[in-house]
């Protein structure tokens, strides 16, 4: 018999206060905020250019779907940001040999060096967001965020794919779980 791990009883909501995901919500859009205004004021960017110049660095060579997949966004919008970073020579594309009507973005030279100064100043903020917790907690943060973000994906491409949108993928991790990873955002 498989030992199944039983969970705690959740507690029920006094109202949307003590829900996960409103908090989550909330620490993003006051994190975003800040950023936006940040990095449209040092770098000219909107924070949603800055994501996907990140993903591409990150997930190079990059398709328009496995960035999409990636990143759960609209294949539509991420095209026309895709466009708009190709346009100011950060991002460039290639043809995939086996299907040309497919693409494959990278990051162009001075794409990197701008994503580097870039993530250099997301890792300061990064460092403020966490402050008050001490080298522990912030590895146990990540880990058990990253231990959410998989369980969330899977529940998301169950619901996809019991919608028959599509089938379920692999649940993916932003950081693939990583202790050497989630040690290096201190």
């Amino acid at each position: 018999m498989p030992n199944r791990r039983v969970s705690a009883p959740v507690q029920r909501p006094r109202d949307i206060r003590d829900l996960l995901g409103f908090r989550l919500s909330l620490l993003t859009t006051i994190s975003d905020r800040k950023a936006q205004s940040q990095i449209s004021g040092k770098f000219g960017m909107n924070l949603g250019e800055w994501r996907v110049l990140g993903a591409i660095h990150a997930f190079a060579p990059a398709t328009l779907a496995g960035l999409a997949r990636e990143l759960y966004q609209d294949k539509g919008q991420l095209s026309r940001t895709i466009k708009a970073l190709s346009e100011r020579g950060l991002v460039a594309s290639a043809p995939d040999a086996r299907d040309k009507r497919n693409l494959f973005f990278r990051l162009t030279p001075g794409g990197k060096r701008w994503h580097d100064r870039m993530l250099a100043f997301a890792a300061d903020r990064n460092a403020h967001l966490v402050d008050g917790l001490n080298a522990k907690e912030r590895v146990e943060l990540f880990r058990l965020l990253d231990k959410l973000v998989a369980a969330t994906a899977v529940a998301y491409e169950q619901t996809l794919a019991a919608q028959g949108e599509r089938k379920p993928t692999r649940a993916r991790t932003p950081s693939g779980a990583s202790q050497d990873r989630a040690e290096a955002r201190q």
